[in-house]
């Protein structure tokens, strides 16, 4: 067997356990765990494993998103409408521009 044979088969297999290892960590941690959290306020009986516990840890996760998405919305009108008074404008609230004299 060629040496490059062996260090391919080497390195995709490695590639592969850590792949395998990412995998898990983002379901077992990212995902289910806030699920598991928050199944638990309002059960006792929750299983770690479930799907009930899959799905609630994928809607926070898209709830969490969805609010950072609008707070930054929210946050960068703030800025905008700062620099244009700052600027010695006028902000327009409905179009979201600024209007110099």
């Amino acid at each position: 067997m060629p040496l490059g044979e062996i260090a391919s088969e080497v390195l995709s297999s490695a590639f592969r356990f850590v792949g395998q290892v990412l995998i898990d960590l983002v379901a077992e941690v990212i995902v289910k765990g806030p699920g598991y959290l928050i199944c638990r306020l309002f059960s006792k009986d929750v299983d770690p494993d479930g799907m009930r516990v899959a799905v609630v840890g994928i809607l926070f996760w898209i709830t969490l998103a969805t609010a950072a998405w609008a707070a930054w919305g929210e946050i960068s009108a703030s800025a905008d409408m700062d620099r244009c008074l700052d600027a010695g404008g006028k902000y327009d609230d409905q179009l979201r521009q600024c209007r110099f004299k």
